[in-house]
């Protein structure tokens, strides 16, 4: 019995810190507080699903965000102009009001992600997955959706659909 407790205990502190944010990745974000310092960084690869953005703090305008991994963060009202999520986790995330105008998203997962009012103004979302997410009111001016996935997606009011880009490509 008591070998049984342990094996538990080690299973679930194991899954416990292999599911937490990676701790040199929260401190990039940490060690300064001055937007101009931060502007364009580098968190590719990053895990920063625990990490609190603060808008005022974090400019993540032309970060390069490309294989990070922001599964259930919130963005909200953030400024992510020019940057490159790429083959990022944004599964669940919260993007309700924020610019992604110019952004790099192909092959992103953004299933069940909340886009809501989000500028996604010249956007290139090629091969990303935005299966149950929430579009309603965006705005898609001169988006690139070629070969993504929209399967239950809400596009309730999108804005400006007629000037997307839909081309059949090889995601592979």
């Amino acid at each position: 019995m008591r070998t049984r407790i342990i094996f538990l205990f080690l299973f679930y502190a194991v899954s416990f810190f292999a599911a937490a944010a990676d701790q040199k990745d929260l401190a990039k974000l940490s060690q300064s507080t001055s937007p101009a310092a931060v502007k364009g960084m580098d968190l590719s690869n990053a895990d920063l699903r625990s990490y609190q953005f603060i808008g005022e703090k974090v400019d993540l305008r032309h970060a390069n965000l490309s294989h990070a991994n922001l599964a259930n963060v919130n963005l909200e009202k953030l400024d992510l102009t020019d940057a490159d999520l790429s083959y990022a986790n944004l599964q669940n995330a919260n993007l309700t009001q924020t610019n992604l105008t110019g952004a790099k998203l192909a092959h992103a997962d953004l299933s069940h992600a909340n886009l809501n009012q989000a500028n996604l103004s010249q956007v290139n979302f090629s091969c990303a997955n935005l299966n149950n997410a929430n579009l309603t009111q965006a705005n898609v001016a001169e988006a690139i959706i070629s070969s993504a996935t929209f399967i239950n997606t809400i596009t309730t009011d999108v804005l400006n659909y007629a000037s997307v880009t839909d081309e059949k490509i090889s995601c592979e």
